[in-house]
């Protein structure tokens, strides 16, 4: 299991949404070859940071899939639309 640690960014003008709805929007989108098993997240004023905890062969495979699951989770998720990854930073 791999600890992959994230930063996220929000626009000034959305809402700062609990803790527990930035889960749900991440696993809303997760699928189980993404590895996903634990997320953590501490929202704040200027977006959110976090870790998630996931299955993977190696570290960069972790961070990969970790990518992976934001890219479509700030895809379709009303409650982060305009946020951005900003670590670990999209690749």
């Amino acid at each position: 299991m791999h600890l992959v640690e994230f930063t996220l960014t929000k626009p000034p003008e959305a809402p700062e949404p609990s803790s527990d709805e930035l889960i749900a929007a991440l696993r809303a989108v997760c699928r189980p070859d993404d590895g996903v098993e634990h997320v953590r997240v501490h929202p704040s004023r200027a977006g959110a940071r976090g870790a998630v905890f996931l299955l993977a062969p190696d570290a960069a495979s972790a961070v990969r899939q970790c990518r992976a699951v934001f890219r479509r989770a700030l895809s379709v998720s009303e409650a982060l639309r305009g946020w951005r990854l900003a670590h670990p930073v999209a690749g």
